[in-house]
C-alpha cells in the first residue's frame, strides 16, 4: 500500500522516527532508495541486524528529524506512531518543503488493542501508572488539520495479521508508548507497572479472553494508513 503511494521518479522515500525499521525494511526493496532517520542511536544498530535492514536502497540517519540533514525530493514520506513524540510545527513544514509535486506523507497507525474486554481491563492500569497526568485521548489526523498542518486526501485499513508475542514482550512493547517510557517512569515505577501489566494479561489468558500457545499470546494487529499533504501554516 506504500509502495503504491510513491508516484514520482524517481521513487525516493523518506521514513522519519523510523526506529528499528519496521516499515523501512519492507519497503526500501520496492522503491528506487529509502533514507530512514531516528533519535535512537541504539534503535538504529538493532534495526542494521533485522532482515534487510543491510538492504542496499536503505540508508540510516540517527539524528532528530527536527535537525535531520534531509535529501530531497521525496515522492513520499512515511510516519509511524513516533510522530506523536516530534515538533509538528518544525517538521511539517520541512515535509512540504523537501515532497515532489505529488508526493505525500503517509502516517501509519498500528491497532494491537483490538479486543475490547482486553481495553477494558489494561486501561485502570495505563490510567493509575501513565507519566502523563494531564493527558487526554485525541484523534492525531483531525488534531493536525485543525492546525492547518496536514490535508488529508486518502485513507486504506489493512486486514488483520496474526502476533504472538510472549508476555514479556508485550509488556516491553507498552514502554515505546510516550506516557510508559522507562526514562520517565524511572526503575520503580516501571518494575511495578510491568508486574501489575503482566498479570492482567496472564488473568486474561486464563479466562481465555486472550489466547495462549506454546508460552505466546494470541493476537492481532492491523493498521490505518493516512496520507495526504503536509504544510506550512506560515506561508
Amino acid at each position: 500500500m506504500l509502495a503504491d503511494l510513491a508516484v514520482d521518479s524517481p521513487r525516493t522515500v523518506l521514513d522519519v522516527g523510523c526506529g528499528t525499521g519496521d516499515i523501512a525494511r519492507r519497503l526500501a526493496p520496492l522503491v528506487d532508495h529509502l533514507d530512514d532517520v531516528d533519535f535512537s542511536g541504539g534503535m538504529i544498530k538493532k534495526g542494521k541486524r533485522l532482515p534487510g535492514g543491510d538492504h542496499p536502497n536503505l540508508t540510516w540517519s540517527h539524528s532528530p528529524v527536527e535537525a535531520a540533514s534531509l535529501a530531497p525530493s521525496y515522492a513520499l514520506i512515511t510516519a509511524g506512531e513516533s510522530i506523536h513524540w516530534m515538533a509538528w510545527d518544525v517538521i511539517f513544514p520541512r515535509f512540504a518543503q523537501v515532497l515532489t509535486p505529488r508526493g505525500v506523507l503517509a502516517i501509519v497507525d498500528r491497532d494491537w488493542d483490538r479486543v475490547d474486554a482486553v481495553r477494558e481491563r489494561l486501561r485502570p492500569i495505563f490510567a493509575r501508572c501513565s507519566t502523563n497526568r494531564d493527558f487526554r485521548p485525541y484523534d492525531l489526523l483531525t488534531e493536525l488539520e485543525w492546525r492547518g498542518l496536514f490535508s488529508k486526501q486518502g485513507e486504506k485499513r489493512t486486514r488483520p495479521e496474526p502476533w504472538w508475542p510472549t508476555p514479556d514482550d508485550y509488556v516491553e512493547c507498552r514502554h515505546s508508548q510516550n506516557g510508559f517510557s522507562r526514562d520517565r517512569m524511572g526503575r520503580e515505577s516501571a518494575a511495578t507497572f510491568d508486574e501489575a501489566l503482566r498479570t492482567a494479561v496472564l488473568e486474561l489468558c486464563r479466562q481465555g479472553t486472550i489466547g495462549l500457545r506454546d508460552s505466546r499470546l494470541q493476537l492481532a494487529v492491523d493498521a490505518r494508513i493516512v496520507w495526504g499533504k503536509p504544510l506550512d501554516p506560515g506561508r
